[in-house]
């Protein structure tokens, strides 16, 4: 829920899903590794 809520405020903010995907891997990468979904292009 944090992590959809975090993209819904990104998205506000204009940032595009490279942005959102980096802040998002930042912010959480301390809880583990991510998940293996592909690469935004």
């Amino acid at each position: 829920m944090d992590i959809t809520r975090d993209v819904m405020r990104l998205r506000r903010e204009g940032k595009d899903a490279k942005q959102i995907r980096a802040a998002i891997d930042a912010e959480y990468s301390r809880y583990g590794l991510p998940t293996a979904t592909p690469p935004v292009r």
